[in-house]
This record gives C-alpha cells, sequence and structure tokens, in this order.
C-alpha cells in the first residue's frame, strides 16, 4: 500500500529546523558559543563565502575561502591590526561605492594548504569594527573543502 502525504505536511517536515540543519552541514568555520552568530553560505567550484550575520539581522562579517584572492593588500591603505590564530593580522581600509561614510575593512591570510581567506567587516562607526574584529579573532579556522 502506499502512502501520500499531503503537500501541507511535507512542507511542515521539510521546515523542521533539525530536518533542515541534518541536510546542509555547514563548511563555514565553527562560530563561538554564544555569539548570537548564524552563517550564511554559498560554495560553488572556485570559493565558500561565509557571511556571519547578527541574530537581529545584520552583518557581522564575511569570510571568502578561495585559491585566488579577489584583491591585493595596499600598504597606503593600512588601517588597523587585530589577531588571528594567534597572530597579528593587517587590515586595509576600502570604500563600498554608493556609501563612502560606511567604514570597510578587508584583511588576508594565506592558509597552510595554499587556500587564501579573506574577511571584510563593514560598519558605521569603529566601535562596530572592533566588535567584528573580537569575533574573527575567536574562529578557529581549519581546513575547508573548495572542489
Amino acid at each position: 500500500m502506499r502512502i501520500l502525504f499531503p503537500s501541507a505536511v511535507l512542507a511542515l517536515l521539510l521546515a523542521s529546523p533539525g530536518i533542515a540543519s541534518a541536510q546542509s552541514a555547514s563548511k563555514c568555520p565553527d562560530l563561538p558559543a554564544n555569539s548570537g552568530l548564524a552563517w550564511q553560505e554559498i560554495q560553488s567550484d572556485t570559493l565558500l563565502f561565509c557571511r556571519a550575520v547578527r541574530s537581529d539581522g545584520s552583518d557581522a562579517f564575511a569570510l571568502t575561502f578561495t585559491r585566488k584572492p579577489t584583491f591585493e593588500p595596499d600598504r597606503r591603505n593600512t588601517a588597523d591590526v587585530s589577531t588571528f590564530d594567534g597572530q597579528s593580522l593587517q587590515w586595509y581600509r576600502s570604500t563600498l561605492a554608493g556609501n563612502p561614510d560606511l567604514k570597510v575593512r578587508e584583511a588576508l591570510v594565506r592558509l597552510n594548504d595554499g587556500t587564501t581567506l579573506q574577511m571584510v567587516v563593514r560598519s558605521d562607526d569603529d566601535a562596530g569594527l572592533q566588535r567584528a574584529f573580537g569575533e574573527i579573532s575567536a574562529l578557529k579556522i581549519s581546513a575547508v573543502a573548495i572542489r
């Protein structure tokens, strides 16, 4: 005997948080416990994009793992220094077209496996930048599979 589920019941089952997370395990790094952050993830053949979003829906920071970086650091744009993986991390000033007052920082790290990690932080003020730098410094980066 064949049992058919009504589409509404099937939709409820698929929308269940336990089922959704079991079907799509994130390849992004583990976020610090109690950070209130969640990942939005996009993966293609050449990159893994991890966007950290706060519980209020605002952006915290973004990480892009790729073989080739999308920007080259320019010493003329050095801005801030923080830590990452126990080492000093240089941040570079950048801009966002259409929003010149937004503070944008980028950093580039070459990982041991040859992958490049590009980090981007955007904030209206210095306090927001510092908060994101602290959240990033708490990340533990392990090998990330880029196809």
